[in-house]
């Protein structure tokens, strides 16, 4: 019998390893964007498995058979129109370990391959990271491949464009809310306008509310300034129990993060966003090959996901602030 060929153990053991920790490097990744972190915790990864488009059930009307009744009355059956659907397409993200063969006759001995692999596999969890991250916080214009971020849903023109395969300038339930602060000193106005954004992403009474806000570093401080001199600052138990250090607003925690633009603040109610995924292309590594004009070997890690929004009216967002 043959004995196996280096090249056939480092194949082996890289393979062998990321199936052995792909599910802390999944955690790993998430765990480092504090808004999938939440998502996550809160049961928002769904299998969407099957089909080659992800289709959303979309609630914008009431039964409107619904009536008061008393002796011999009727009741229509008539309903409307109550639902719709929002078309979403898959978004792939993936990137290669590349083992440079000049490399790996220099990392001989079983320590110096297992520091080769692992330092090959944080590599690549670190730039997955980094790449979702900048996804999730666009409008997907910079590439038409990356999933929907939440600027897609969320936006300063709502009355435009299309998404979901619905246009909202002309579906007005399909419109996120939206108050430009352009010219207002945040000192004066911040705290009353982020009051009102957050009753206007609410049903009447302060019901399904928003459940967390994403702003920049800058307007987080700001927010904490004003909130401590106000004794208006609070912190959330949530995001605490999550590792995650951070103020809140009426209860929303409040996160900042270097992919949201300057001056904006998002008003997230996470009940109508879910990340979409199909487990059976989930952070899985493909088979190792030998690059076509060198030795070198490379394998493959893919991920088939999306964004999804199934209620834009409970979104809303400040812009502009102190510009």
């Amino acid at each position: 019998m043959a004995l196996p060929t280096k090249k056939k153990t480092l194949d082996d053991l890289h393979s062998s390893t990321w199936e052995r920790v792909k599910t802390d490097e999944e955690n790993n990744i998430f765990d480092a964007i504090p808004i999938l972190k939440v998502m996550q915790a809160r049961g928002k990864f769904v299998d969407r498995s099957g089909g080659t488009e992800i289709t959303q059930p979309l609630e914008y009307g009431e039964n409107e058979t619904v009536d008061w009744i008393g002796r011999g009355s009727k009741l229509s059956i008539e309903s409307g129109e109550k639902f719709t659907t929002a078309i979403y397409q898959w978004k792939f993200v993936g990137g290669s370990v590349v083992r440079m063969f000049t490399d790996e006759t220099m990392n001989v001995g079983e320590p110096a391959i297992f520091n080769y692999t692992e330092k090959n596999i944080k590599n690549l969890e670190k730039s997955l990271r980094k790449k979702i991250n900048t996804a999730l916080m666009s409008d997907g214009s910079e590439s038409a491949l990356a999933i929907h971020g939440f600027k897609k849903y969320i936006e300063a023109t709502p009355a435009t464009g299309t998404v979901g395969g619905i246009n909202a300038a002309t579906e007005p339930w399909w419109r996120n809310q939206h108050t430009s602060m352009t010219g207002d000193d945040h000192t004066v106005y911040l705290i009353d306008n982020m009051r009102t954004m957050y009753d206007d992403c609410s049903d009447d009474g302060g019901t399904d509310t928003p459940q967390i806000l994403v702003t920049t570093k800058e307007i987080k401080n700001w927010y904490e300034d004003e909130a401590l001199d106000s004794h208006y600052y609070t912190e959330s138990n949530e995001m605490a129990d999550l590792g995650i250090k951070g103020c809140a607003f009426k209860g929303a925690p409040i996160i900042w993060t270097s992919g949201c633009d300057a001056g904006y603040m998002y008003f997230i109610n996470l009940e109508y966003f879910e990340v979409g995924y199909d487990p059976a292309y989930w952070f899985n590594m493909t088979d190792w090959k030998t690059a076509q004009d060198n030795l070198e070997r490379v394998a493959q890690v893919v991920a088939k996901m999306q964004l999804l929004c199934s209620n834009r009216e409970k979104q809303g967002l400040l812009s502009g602030i102190d510009t």
